[in-house]
């Protein structure tokens, strides 16, 4: 592998390192993508389940070929079985291919201009004076390093670069093992609704789900901040009143494991030369672990403004504007739904069976249903706070989790 250099580098080939490359190339910088894989995602840990508002707002015009179900409603379970539903009269979000969904968007900055180094490990941040200057990767058994003007990190999880090059504490906080699994039929369940079961003896620190497919298979999981995710996911399956009947035909045909953070963003999203985004800067939602669309968005902005950055050639003090812009859009919604977060962990079983019991007894569906866009939760709060029947149950349930 000869010298390389470019304007940006982008780790990870995933749909907010993609979307990231798409939008900088879109601007006129040169891009080159390191992916470690030979296609743009590994073994799926994500349900794909998505809104369309998220979608429409990116600018994303799914292929039919990757959407495998559109969803009306949801059904939320509390610990003993009883149920909370709300429909919607027109399908509210979908359910994609995650696979072939992150290997369209990195064909579409290939398309536009990027270019994509595969199976090339980044192994460490390249920084000289206390700026970041590129990356040194591994690729056919060589290491090599890459110059640029600006790294975007978009790696993950994992968050590997910025803790080997200390720049970043890791964010432990609210932190849950997830497990992902696909099963090949499922019976009872409604095409069109998502499952949702509430229980700290479940799923501790989160839930677990069950969301169809249009050919009768399924996606299912859980989180759990506690034990092992596997022996959870068995129990829910073998054991749970409500979902075992519903799975006792089922075999697990794909089985994924990964963390969930649910703390909300990291501390700094940016330094001299590198920009974090998507689940390597926590950018996902601590109410559900849902990361696309938020880091989508925040992919989006990275993009623009590493571009700018390059093209006004000197990147350190403009990079700032990256954090200042995506706090600017999802910053207020990471913070409500942080809290909505802290909330339901300090509730038991007995007081979710409360919770969704008097939710169903005062019909707060109709109420519920007026939310379009289910990214947006705490702006969508403050909009449906205004029915009295809705803060007086929020109102009873904040104080019932500090008793």
């Amino acid at each position: 592998m000869a010298a390389v250099k470019s304007d940006i580098i982008v780790v990870g080939g995933g749909p907010t390192g993609a979307f990231s490359a798409l939008q900088a190339t879109k601007l006129g910088a040169e891009v080159t993508v390191c992916e470690e894989h030979d296609r743009a995602s590994g073994p799926s840990h994500c349900t794909g389940h998505v809104s369309l508002t998220g979608m429409k707002h990116l600018g994303l015009k799914l292929p039919e070929g990757l959407v495998e179900n559109e969803i009306k409603s949801a059904s939320f379970y509390s610990p003993s079985g009883c149920k909370f539903s709300v429909r919607f009269p027109a399908s509210i979000s979908c359910v994609i291919n995650r696979g072939l969904f992150d290997q369209w968007l990195l064909d579409k900055s290939v398309d536009a201009g990027a270019r994509v180094f595969h199976h090339t490990r980044v192994k460490s941040l390249l920084i000289r004076e206390g700026s970041v200057k590129g990356v040194v990767v591994r690729r056919d058994g060589e290491f090599r390093e890459i110059a640029s003007r600006v790294v975007v990190d978009a790696e993950g999880v994992s968050c590997n670069l910025v803790k080997r090059a200390r720049l970043l504490p890791a964010h432990r906080r609210l932190i849950v093992r997830g497990i992902h699994a696909e099963v090949d039929r499922v019976q009872g369940v409604d095409e069109d609704t998502v499952e949702v079961f509430l229980s700290r003896s479940l799923a501790p620190g989160f839930f677990a789900w069950i969301v169809p497919r249009r050919d009768g298979t399924a996606k299912i999981g859980l989180g759990t901040e506690s034990g092992s995710p596997r022996d959870c996911l068995r129990n829910f399956i073998n054991h749970n009143q409500i979902a075992s009947p519903k799975l006792k035909r089922s075999h697990i045909t794909c089985e994924t494991y990964h963390p969930i953070p649910l703390g909300g963003p990291i501390s700094k999203t940016f330094y001299d030369g590198l920009l974090i985004v998507g689940d390597a800067a926590s950018q996902v939602k601590p109410t559900t672990g849902g990361g696309l669309i938020s880091g989508l968005s925040c992919a989006k902005i990275a993009g623009e403004v590493a571009a700018q950055a390059v093209q006004m050639g000197n990147s350190s003090d403009f990079l700032a504007e990256y954090e200042r812009r995506w706090k600017k859009k999802i910053g207020f919604e990471m913070k409500m739904m942080k809290w909505i977060r802290l909330i339901l962990n300090r509730l038991g079983d007995r007081k979710l069976d409360q919770l969704i019991t008097l939710c169903t007894r005062l019909t707060l569906d109709d109420t519920l249903v007026k939310v379009r866009d289910i990214d947006l939760q705490g702006t969508s709060l403050i909009q449906i706070a205004m029915s009295p029947r809705l803060m007086a149950t929020g109102l009873y349930f904040l104080i019932a989790s500090f008793l």
